[in-house]
């Protein structure tokens, strides 16, 4: 099973759809299995963008899970992709024999995150005896290395590592969107993975040295096979 990550879209005008188009145009050829979106799809006029990106990649007829990230309107996401009535747009969509599992961990008007008004939520989902779980939420629940991206990071980590590590059911991975920067780590006992964004991607910034981002545009394709998870990242140039 295929799944594609996308993250960090941005979508505000002709050139974030132009770099949207292309890597588009390489998961259409790719045919995946399912796609996830981990959060920042617009960063404004969010009904009429997110219409926009509801057409585009629902025409690749997959399976589709969407998170908001902080630039994002739960409002207008949820009138146009749907999703719970009211409170956080937490989701769950079943491909085969997996479960994809998305978090609303967003603090409206705030750039760090927070897990706390989930968990209990989550703690339910994975201790319901279902399939294996790869769960997608946009801020990074782990230590990224980068200092001044920890103050944006996923609040209450803690709270979510216990709820991940004491589930009855598999949990696959965890992966995350957020920095513009493809990261993998470990976390809760299972792979952790930051997505690339489509958007402009992010510097190396590590240990006092920084380095200008080089990057094109780029996605992560999730391959699972049973209970193996092999994560790929795809970089979409030109």
């Amino acid at each position: 099973m295929l799944i594609a990550q996308l993250s960090d879209i941005h979508l505000d005008g002709v050139t974030s759809l132009q770099r949207l188009d292309r890597v588009l145009q390489w998961v259409a050829e790719l045919k995946p299995d399912a796609v996830a979106v981990s959060g920042d799809l617009a960063n404004n006029d969010h009904a009429a963008s997110y219409a926009v990106l509801k057409t585009r990649l629902g025409a690749f007829g997959a399976p589709l899970l969407v998170v908001p990230g902080n630039v994002d309107s739960r409002e207008a996401m949820r009138e146009v992709f749907g999703g719970p009535g009211e409170g956080p747009l937490n989701g769950v969509v079943q491909v085969g024999d997996v479960r994809l599992i998305g978090l609303d961990v967003i603090v409206p008007g705030a750039a760090h995150g927070d897990a706390a008004p989930v968990l209990g939520w989550l703690e339910a989902e994975i201790n319901s005896g279902g399939a294996p779980a790869l769960i997608f939420l946009h801020q990074h629940p782990f230590d990224c290395g980068m200092d001044q991206y920890e103050t944006i990071d996923c609040r209450n980590k803690e709270g979510l590592a216990a709820v991940i590590e004491q589930a009855k059911d598999t949990v696959l991975g965890i992966s995350c969107g957020h920095l513009h920067r493809t990261m993998f780590t470990r976390f809760a006992g299972v792979p952790a993975t930051l997505a690339p964004a489509i958007a402009p991607m992010g510097g190396l910034a590590a240990e006092g040295r920084k380095m200008p981002a080089t990057d094109p545009p780029a996605l992560l394709v999730h391959h699972l096979k049973g209970k193996n998870l092999v994560t790929h990242v795809i970089s979409i140039g030109g």
